[in-house]
């Protein structure tokens, strides 16, 4: 379980990704990776923090985007951590490209996705992950797994269907992409979405577990009243191809 009272939270990641890594009673869990590009400056901010690669015990994908399964293999290759999954990512990793169904939540994110497109990022392709025997499967509450990770792995489809959370024991809710807060997303609406009455149950689930505070995959921390606020205006999204 996390050490303490008060969970430390290291972002590894960058301006454009969070990967979050907590510390656990043996080794480390880390949060989501980042585009393949980014794996060099995930090792140097490791370096900085003075731990090991090899103290990964554990890697929780929230979903299997480019921009949170970029370097997974990478870390696997290096690592002997146990990669924590909806069932759903399997075959999505397996590829190695993101899905395209559903579409964008709004004008300013589709705006983006073309200028995206035209630097080179509009295929949301990353190296295919194929290793089932690391996987450990949370399609539903796992009590042992909960017990060693020191908080419980939560369900919360829509962005995509294999998308999960990690709510720890002290209240701290991490919630991929679930939520975002930064440009080009709006009133902290992800800028993808694959099932909008999906999406909306989970930030009602989201807001019924009453976290302290909210950690996105993009952009900084927040309060679950920002998506109390904002409900109102997710009903009204329309989706966008």
């Amino acid at each position: 379980m996390i050490d303490g009272k008060t969970m430390e939270v290291i972002n590894l990641g960058n301006r454009i990704v969070n990967n979050y890594l907590l510390k656990m009673d043996d080794g480390y869990l880390l949060i989501d990776t980042g585009y393949p590009e980014n794996f060099s400056g995930f090792l140097k901010n490791l370096k900085k923090q003075k731990i090991q690669i090899t103290e990964i015990k554990y890697i929780l994908l929230t979903h299997a985007h480019d921009d949170h399964a970029g370097f997974l293999g990478e870390l696997m290759k290096l690592t002997e951590a146990k990669v924590i999954l909806k069932s759903d990512a399997i075959y999505r990793l397996s590829l190695g490209v993101n899905s395209f169904d559903g579409g964008y939540s709004g004008k300013l994110a589709l705006f983006t996705s073309k200028i995206m497109a035209i630097m080179g990022k509009g295929e949301h392709k990353f190296p295919p992950v194929n290793d089932k025997g690391r996987y450990i499967i949370a399609d539903e509450e796992n009590p042992k797994l909960s017990k060693i990770l020191g908080g419980k792995v939560v369900c919360l489809p829509g962005h995509t269907v294999d998308s999960i959370g990690f709510f720890t024991d002290d209240g701290t809710l991490f919630c991929g992409d679930a939520a975002m807060n930064g440009i080009p997303s709006m009133n902290r609406i992800t800028i993808w979405i694959e099932n909008l009455d999906e999406y909306i149950k989970s930030w009602i689930r989201m807001i019924e577990l009453d976290p302290k505070i909210i950690y996105p995959g993009h952009g900084k921390p927040f309060f679950k009243e920002d998506l109390q606020k904002y409900l109102k205006k997710l009903h009204r999204v329309k989706i966008l191809r």
